[in-house]
């Protein structure tokens, strides 16, 4: 399926289901008039081609490297690169038309990958699942998930008699749930420069807030009530629309001690379909955006980077940060999955 039908296909989706999570694609991003926001492709994307690079160099530009086409280290993975770049430095001898033919099997499979990373905002086994998103405080559930698809993905790889169809399905959910984590989690607001190495290493991925402990206030979250375009109206189904800006209303001694949080929703479960709502005798804090409605209930507002916009994320303002630190998570995952499958199973992994 080309990109653009699968763009066109969740722009559908989107229309009857409410995503809490990055933006799944760009298309999806202009509909919900978020479009300078970074989503959940373009974090896979990124993420992919820097480790495509890596890979690139390490086995083959470094071997072709002589005086006639030698490439600076530095220079090299300093660039922006595209996958079609990345194959003409890998293989010179290549033609245009070469390229693209041998690139082509790749790309599908990064489409495949990114597609079951946004289906996990859709599909009814993970949509609400608190764990395939690190909300409501699930850090160890969802670490154990990343394990787990993990090791899944590297029983599969290693068999090479195997068909790695399912291999890369999991992998695009291993990684929404991985991204999540940097949009849901306080891990920026606790004042984090680099990415949690923890995660898809270790089960526990940090010290986490007693479920009894107050982790958000209502103060400095203000209610903004707006009427709503027919546009909005449209996809959000609701009108006036009510969502929150809120800045600093995660409890200062939550930051101060390194204890992760994130925000609760409604109607969400666990990995035994138990229900997990937002707890109304403690002050917890929400996810946040126009479409939930736990951002109501004290401590109100909310505390998600998943756009740019605050009609979706009360932290909005955090939206880059968390997706660079997606892409760096999703890079620094895919270099430890070649490791420990090996350059062998990890190139038949992506075909290239």
């Amino acid at each position: 399926m080309s990109n653009i039908c699968i763009q066109l296909l969740f722009c559908l989706l989107i229309l009857w289901f409410k995503t809490s999570a990055f933006i799944p694609f760009p298309l999806l991003a202009d509909g919900g008039q978020t479009s300078d926001s970074i989503t959940h492709a373009e974090i896979t994307q990124s993420g992919f081609i820097r480790c495509l690079a890596r890979f690139f160099y390490e086995t083959r530009i470094q071997l072709n490297s002589n005086s006639k086409n030698a490439v600076n280290q530095q220079e090299y993975f300093a660039q922006n690169h595209t996958i079609d770049g990345l194959y003409k430095l890998a293989f010179p001898d290549y033609n245009r038309a070469q390229i693209e033919l041998h690139s082509l099997p790749l790309k599908f499979i990064l489409d495949s990958i990114m597609t079951h990373n946004a289906l996990v905002d859709f599909d009814s086994d993970t949509q609400k699942l608190s764990a395939a998103h690190f909300d409501s405080e699930a850090f160890i559930n969802g670490s154990r998930r990343i394990l787990k698809l993990k090791q899944k993905i590297l029983n599969d790889v290693r068999d090479t008699n195997k068909d790695l169809t399912n291999a890369r399905e999991l992998l695009g959910k291993l990684l929404h749930t991985l991204q999540d984590f940097y949009s849901h989690s306080n891990w920026i607001e606790m004042g984090k420069t680099t990415i949690n190495d923890r995660i898809g290493v270790n089960e526990s991925i940090g010290s986490i807030a007693d479920p009894n402990q107050p982790t958000c206030t209502s103060d400095g979250c203000t209610r903004i009530t707006k009427k709503c375009t027919l546009w909005q109206l449209f996809t959000l189904r609701t009108c006036p629309i009510v969502y929150y800006d809120c800045k600093n209303n995660i409890l200062p001694e939550i930051n101060d001690q390194n204890l992760l949080t994130s925000g609760y929703l409604f109607n969400q479960f666990n990995e035994n379909n138990e229900l997990l709502n937002k707890p109304t005798n403690v002050k917890k804090c929400s996810h946040g955006s126009v479409s939930d409605d736990s951002s109501h209930i004290p401590a109100i507002g909310g505390i998600n980077k998943d756009s740019n916009t605050l009609i979706f994320s009360p932290h909005s303002n955090l939206h880059f940060q968390a997706a660079d630190f997606g892409v760096k998570a999703t890079e620094q995952f895919l270099n430890g999955l070649r490791k420990d499958a090996g350059d062998d199973n990890f190139d038949r992994l992506f075909c290239y």
